[in-house]
């Protein structure tokens, strides 16, 4: 009973993202959403056009998803924005999405901390004065300077606490009580002071002209907490699955033992490769989640477990795991988007537009053949789940005062051939 209760604890720690209707006025950066055009926390300072180019064929990616995700315990606002090529060409190749987090000091925090800093000079410029007169009484013999000296660098240090996901912004005041003042900034080597400059240069000498970016309709996303409960008072009859499954076991045993002549059909050994999804032990997990809540079209848990749509390739394990490229810590798994996105956002139709091509054939059309239907829907982008890794620390690239644009990992999970 206890494993069971632990076991709903922690699954109700996921978050889904739910369409909650179209956006009429898309000019907030502080709200999650689909589609639409980026809200840049600092309209002035965008980052560079490549962030949205696809590495692929050059051309403008499409926004398909933004969201304002604070950490528990930090000094800056921050959005995670996701983009992704809508040409079908594209899919399946390294650069067709990418992920970028981008960060704006909260002016509160700023103002609170200084306030803090000029408090703390004071207060040491007034024990070194003191520090002086004692010295003078006592003479040169005993330099009781020397041990305020001594103890100056440990003075109003304060451990650093990690952070979690909020939707609300912590107070300034909290923040200032438990966050070293730039201490994303303390580590610094000359290849990440050259990163920083690069990327600066990149920004101010091309900057994304946000208006002539491509975009689909806005969609609102509301957030509610997951609930998974167990299938049975779900309605959900996993017996009649498994039998299925074993029916279709059978058959294949009687596909490999050979007709009369004792042989294999080798079209039938090749369907065997390509069964229904079900089969797969992963993709199992993941149809059976994702019918809890089948509009689902995010799912976000910080530092939490991901909803793998198939197996893990050594390469993509590989991605996941490799450090942050600006300050070399650890990777943590944020949220993933799911299928759903695919049919809330009109790819297929505004593929078909960039394309010059017809639009989709509707399958009741008399005299067109299937394979005809199906390729005039094989257009636009397609994925079976975003899975979107950052880096731990949250790190901020340049003075804290910047707005800071970094490049996070992007694992895209396909259906299979």
């Amino acid at each position: 009973m206890s494993n069971k209760k632990q076991q709903t604890k922690k699954e109700s720690s996921v978050l889904l993202g739910i369409p909650d209707g179209g956006i009429e006025v898309d000019n907030d950066a502080y709200i999650t959403k689909l589609g639409g055009l980026p809200v840049w926390l600092e309209p002035s300072k965008p980052p560079s056009s490549k962030v949205c180019e696809c590495r692929i064929c050059h051309g403008s990616m499409y926004l398909i998803f933004q969201s304002y995700v604070p950490l528990q315990e930090s000094p800056y606002h921050r959005v995670l924005y996701v983009w992704a090529c809508n040409r079908r060409s594209c899919m399946r190749k390294e650069g067709s999405f990418s992920v970028i987090r981008s960060h704006v000091v909260d002016q509160a925090y700023l103002k609170a901390q200084r306030q803090k800093e000029e408090e703390k000079r004071k207060k040491e410029e007034k024990k070194k004065a003191a520090a002086a007169k004692q010295q003078q009484a006592f003479g040169n013999g005993f330099q009781l300077g020397d041990l305020w000296g001594n103890s100056a660098g440990s003075f109003g240090s304060t451990p650093s606490t990690g952070g979690g996901f909020g939707m609300k912004k912590p107070t300034a005041a909290s923040i200032v009580a438990s966050t070293p003042f730039g201490a994303s900034a303390k580590k610094s080597d000359t290849s990440q002071q050259d990163l920083v400059a690069q990327m600066s240069e990149m920004g101010i000498q091309d900057p994304v002209d946000t208006a002539a970016l491509p975009q689909f309709p806005g969609q609102y996303l509301y957030i509610d907490e997951e609930r998974v409960d167990n299938y049975e008072s779900m309605g959900i009859d996993m017996s009649r699955y498994k039998e299925y499954l074993d029916m279709e076991k059978d058959m294949l045993m009687d596909i490999d033992e050979g007709g009369s002549n004792g042989e294999t059909w080798q079209g039938e050994a090749y369907e065997k490769q390509h069964l229904p999804k079900g089969v797969d032990k992963q993709f199992k997990k993941f149809t059976e989640r994702v019918e809890c809540a089948p509009s689902q079209c995010v799912r976000y848990e910080f530092n939490g477990q991901p909803l793998f749509y198939s197996g893990l390739r050594p390469q993509d394990q590989q991605l996941i795991t490799s450090p942050c490229k600006y300050c070399k810590g650890p990777r943590v798994f944020e949220f993933q988007l799911m299928p759903n996105i695919l049919s809330i956002l009109p790819t297929t139709e505004y593929a078909t537009k960039d394309l010059g091509a017809t639009k989709p054939i509707d399958a009741k059309v008399k005299n067109v053949d299937a394979k005809t239907v199906l390729d005039s829907w094989n257009v636009g982008m397609e994925f079976g789940t975003i899975l979107v890794f950052v880096c731990q620390k949250d790190c901020h690239q340049g003075s804290i005062e910047d707005v800071s644009y970094m490049e996070e990992t992007a694992l895209v999970q396909y259906e299979t051939d």
